[in-house]
């Protein structure tokens, strides 16, 4: 049997592409505003996490939790290196890893939270853009910008799995600090067992598109 693909008239798989092209420009489209503006969104504390690990003496890893107080991100698919951005803050009294006595010597003593109350984050950039093969497959990117922590500025870079579904971004990640880049005593224990100095941070943060 021939092929029918042989005998498709110019015409019709010249509109098949036209249609084809149409449907890829839109779905690009879908994920930005009416306007052309970056999409908008609201970090929201109560679906968002982060949480920190840390060796003790004993050979055990202490897992805190902080949550964010505010924070809000903006960007386009087509455009997050021009148009992508994040701002949040920490809120450095809410430090909880469930060991009474000590989560209050760490909020006191080295986060010292009544001075440094909040700890901000502020992009300058994204880098290493990686697009998913699948719908359901998240970016993978590389934030650049400014930790500040415990009164002191540092610039880092995280590395990031982002998700764009039902109205809602997703962004979650990881990245390990020093304690002596921000001038935090490392914490001890008995008066001379020393935790570590490198403190493993995860997190988890979720944004609603705003209007």
């Amino acid at each position: 049997m021939p092929d029918s693909c042989e005998h498709t008239p110019p015409v019709a798989m010249r509109i098949s592409r036209f249609l084809v092209a149409l449907l890829v420009v839109t779905l690009l489209q879908s994920a930005t505003s009416a306007s052309g503006q970056p999409l908008r969104f609201h970090l929201l504390p109560k679906e968002s996490k982060v949480l920190t690990r840390i060796p003790d003496p004993f050979g055990q890893t202490v897992v805190g939790e902080l949550t964010l107080r505010e924070g809000e991100a903006q960007g386009q698919t087509n455009d997050l290196k021009g148009s992508g951005s994040v701002k949040l803050a920490i809120d450095a009294a809410s430090y909880n890893s469930n060991l009474g006595l000590r989560d209050q010597d760490v909020q006191t003593y080295y986060l010292e939270a009544k001075d440094y109350p909040l700890i901000f984050f502020a992009s300058s950039g994204v880098e290493e853009i990686r697009e998913p093969k699948l719908s359901s497959d998240p970016w993978q990117l590389t934030i650049k910008g400014t930790l500040e922590l415990h009164g002191t500025k540092r610039e880092i870079r995280v590395p990031i799995k982002l998700t764009y579904q039902g109205k809602k971004l997703t962004a979650e990640g990881n990245a390990k600090i020093l304690l002596k880049d921000f001038n935090i005593a490392v914490p001890t224990l008995l008066f001379y067992l020393r935790t570590g100095d490198q403190v493993e941070v995860t997190f988890r943060f979720v944004g609603e598109q705003q209007p």
